[in-house]
């Protein structure tokens, strides 16, 4: 029986989704096991987490081993215990005796360099990192309209958007679900504005594209795709996420909306559906392979991708700890199969590092007699 263990800086966000790919694990011969980076013992390596009992459909608290297979799930803030986690992440993930389903990312800068010198560079958003205020307002005053994004983060988190209309520059943000507008009264203040953001996080900045619906209302295509029991990729679904009028974020923390991708697809004139339907596919095969000849083996991906009014398509965002409420309200086919890939694909790696080493250890020992 191979262990199967959930790694979150806080097992308890995510206690559905854990709860129901745990209550399917007995049909693996897997074990589920959930905790948090830190709380390994860095001497004896044991962890103090959460066992499922899947008699009792339950997690109870538990001292156990580090798991055969391990899924993180961590998302880092700017905080102590996120920081020590991630090293301690890093220490996991160095190990050859572990077997993690996914690598994650590196940041947005690195990923938008890998993408822009890639095949798929027509579909990526010119982007530069912010250094200092003059260049981004210089950045500003060329395209009149600009957004400003966190290089590490997601969610929609510390996204602004400035625009310059004659001497006067705007700023929006979306802060718990409401946009707030205000203008700088002076190109110095507009400075210190930047200055002092650039100070808590490193950002990047992108032209503002008008990706918005018939209502004005921001929205992108969210793709969904996962690693199947064979090791092939495979899109779980996909979904049309839709923000507030006039806002900037259509992000489900932001308060967007989410659509059936066929209902939206219907709206779109019927000539041009099929050159649609073939450029997205071409994105959704070509972006895996891409990522993974530069980076660490991936489980899971969620792809963003904005729609201009003209339909030209846009990759915004590629996430490798993808949320699932898009997919899980658009296409409710789907459930089933997003419980079990984590299983399927650990169970998949775990047979293959099996039969690796007892064919290392048979080589090894033929080598010696």
């Amino acid at each position: 029986m191979y262990t199967f263990g959930f790694i979150s800086l806080n097992p308890k966000i995510e206690n559905n989704y854990f709860t129901e790919v745990a209550k399917r694990s007995p049909h693996y011969d897997i074990e589920c096991y959930r905790f948090s980076p830190t709380n390994i013992n860095p001497v004896t390596h044991l962890v103090t987490g959460e066992k499922f009992y899947p008699d009792h459909q339950e997690w109870r608290s538990h001292e156990f081993p580090i798991p055969d297979i391990l899924y993180d799930r961590c998302f880092y803030a700017d905080h102590a215990l996120a920081k020590n986690a991630l090293a301690i992440m890093k220490w996991l993930k160095n190990r050859r005796d572990l077997l993690f389903i996914g690598h994650g990312l590196p940041n947005k800068w690195n990923l938008y360099q890998t993408l822009a010198n890639s095949n798929l560079s027509p579909y990526v958003v010119k982007t530069i990192p912010v250094k200092d205020a003059i260049q981004t307002l210089s950045f500003l005053e060329n395209e009149k309209k600009i957004i400003l994004k966190p290089v590490s983060g997601s969610g929609g988190m510390g996204i602004a958007c400035l625009e310059k209309e004659n001497e006067t520059i705007s700023v929006i943000v979306e802060k718990q679900q409401q946009i707030l507008r205000s203008s700088f009264p002076s190109i110095t203040i507009a400075q210190k504005w930047i200055e002092k953001i650039r100070t808590k996080k490193e950002y990047l900045a992108q032209p503002f594209l008008q990706l918005v619906d018939q209502a004005k209302r921001p929205f992108d295509i969210r793709i969904l795709l996962q690693k199947d029991g064979n090791g092939q990729w495979v899109e779980r679904g996909r979904g049309i996420r839709t923000g507030q009028t006039n806002g900037v974020l259509s992000n489900l923390s932001a308060g967007a909306d989410t659509e059936p991708f066929h209902n939206w697809l219907n709206s779109i004139d019927p000539k041009k559906i099929d050159f649609l339907k073939k450029e997205i596919e071409e994105l959704t095969t070509q972006l895996p392979k891409i990522i993974e000849q530069t980076y660490p083996p991936l489980f899971e991906i969620g792809i963003d991708i904005g729609v201009a009014q003209d339909l030209s398509l846009w990759i915004l965002d590629v996430n490798s700890k993808p949320g699932r409420k898009v997919v899980l309200e658009t296409v409710p086919l789907a459930q089933e199969s997003l419980y079990t890939a984590p299983l399927e694909y650990g169970r998949m790696l775990a047979l293959q590092h099996e039969q690796g080493r007892k064919s290392y250890e048979k080589t090894f020992s033929n080598r010696n007699q």
